[in-house]
């Protein structure tokens, strides 16, 4: 899909769809295709100029393809093993986490406070 900004005009541009023409000053939630109206020709048809002198669209339709399909085999290969989030999350120690029977608990609470109070 390719969005063009002229002034107050947006114009969207998929292949695969009808052409989009917005009037972003009066229509700013981009609810009215001004594109279907025929009184609009003449815009949708400067915009698609743009849209073709700056784009190959059939390739740019396939190196976003492209991409996506090595996005997904990446992803595959990510997921296999153990799920490792991308957030840090500091590696703690189970048998440090919890009360222990064998555990002094005056050592404990000392060793965890901060500043130390000896």
């Amino acid at each position: 899909m390719i969005s063009l900004r002229d002034g107050r005009y947006k114009f969207n541009h998929c292949e695969m769809d009808p052409p989009q023409l917005f009037d972003v000053d009066a229509d700013p939630h981009e609810r009215d295709n001004l594109a279907e109206r025929p009184e609009n020709a003449e815009l949708v048809a400067a915009f698609m100029t743009r849209v073709q002198a700056g784009w190959d669209m059939a390739r740019f339709d396939a190196e976003v393809r492209a991409s996506q399909t090595r996005r997904l085999i990446v992803y595959e290969a990510l997921r296999n093993g153990a799920y490792y989030p991308w957030d840090f999350q500091p590696l703690q120690m189970a048998s440090e986490r919890y009360m222990r029977n064998h555990m002094d608990l005056n050592v404990l609470e000392e060793a965890k406070r901060f500043p130390r109070g000896e």
